[in-house]
């Protein structure tokens, strides 16, 4: 029978995680602080701060792009000219946000710690080099945007998007705070897409904390209303970046994927914005 001592173990580290006694030892800062935070918090701990980093990262990339709002800066690069939130927009963002991350977010990732040691994913030194850091972080990108497309496009039919993934298209006009804007079931199923392919490759765990860091701030990028060349994203391949997701939210029966616009246009789903059609000012209600 399953004990609660059973349960906690796996919150606790086997591993004895003393910098002195660590073999091989920290070769560079980053190793050295990675092992230091081991050390004083354990990897519970880890996760905590991972966590609550990810929040504060997100908060601060939709404060950014809240501010080009209030103020009108780079309005050539607003792609709905016209179409700037009101303080109600925010406040409703906002208060769903609260609840998201704390009531749905934060126990997904509660959950999901002990499972994925489980798999045999590991904090141990040396780090991953970086051409393995980056093809893990890369494969992670192709997997999610594959997995988000189909739950996407899922929850584009009849009933799940009256009932579900309207809450999401509540802004024809995403901006930064709407990217984890979703009813509570859409975020945890469009959580478990984010998470498959981590899953899948079972990288390092700093590779697994990263991917989740950046998947956050891409979608952040991906609802700005912003479309800036410097993103980092548009110099890949395919990337449709936020222009390819902001008519998602203006037209939605289109343009399903996270990111990339290749299984859009291979199954007939991509579209883009006409030159000559004009922006609304429009709300779905």
């Amino acid at each position: 029978m399953l004990k609660l001592a059973d349960i906690t173990a796996f919150f606790k580290s086997d591993v004895n995680y003393d910098i002195k006694s660590l073999d091989p030892q920290p070769s560079n800062f980053i190793e050295y602080g990675w092992a230091w935070i081991l050390q004083s918090y354990g990897e519970f701990g880890l996760f905590l701060i991972f966590y609550f980093s990810m929040a504060v990262l997100y908060a601060l990339g939709g404060f950014i792009f809240y501010l080009f709002d209030k103020f009108k800066l780079f309005p050539k690069k607003k792609i709905q000219i016209t179409k700037y939130p009101s303080s109600q927009d925010i406040k409703r963002c906002i208060d769903n946000l609260v609840v998201n991350y704390l009531l749905v977010v934060l126990p997904l990732g509660v959950v999901s710690f002990p499972f994925s040691k489980f798999l045999g994913m590991n904090y141990s030194l040396p780090l991953p080099p970086a051409w393995r850091f980056c093809l893990d972080i890369f494969l992670c990108l192709i997997g999610e945007d594959f997995f988000h497309y189909w739950m996407h496009r899922f929850f584009h039919t009849p009933w799940f998007y009256k009932n579900i993934h309207k809450e999401h298209h509540y802004y024809s006009a995403p901006f930064g705070f709407t990217a984890s804007y979703a009813h509570p079931v859409e975020v945890v199923f469009l959580g478990f897409a984010t998470f498959a392919p981590a899953l899948i490759i079972r990288p390092h765990f700093i590779t697994f904390y990263s991917w989740f860091v950046i998947r956050q701030l891409d979608a952040v990028l991906t609802h700005s209303g912003y479309d800036i060349d410097l993103f980092p994203f548009n110099f890949m391949p395919y990337y449709g970046g936020t222009s390819f997701h902001d008519y998602h939210h203006k037209e939605f029966t289109c343009n399903y994927g996270s990111r990339f616009t290749y299984l859009d246009k291979f199954l007939g789903t991509y579209k883009e914005k006409s030159k000559s059609t004009p922006t609304t000012n429009k709300k779905t209600k």
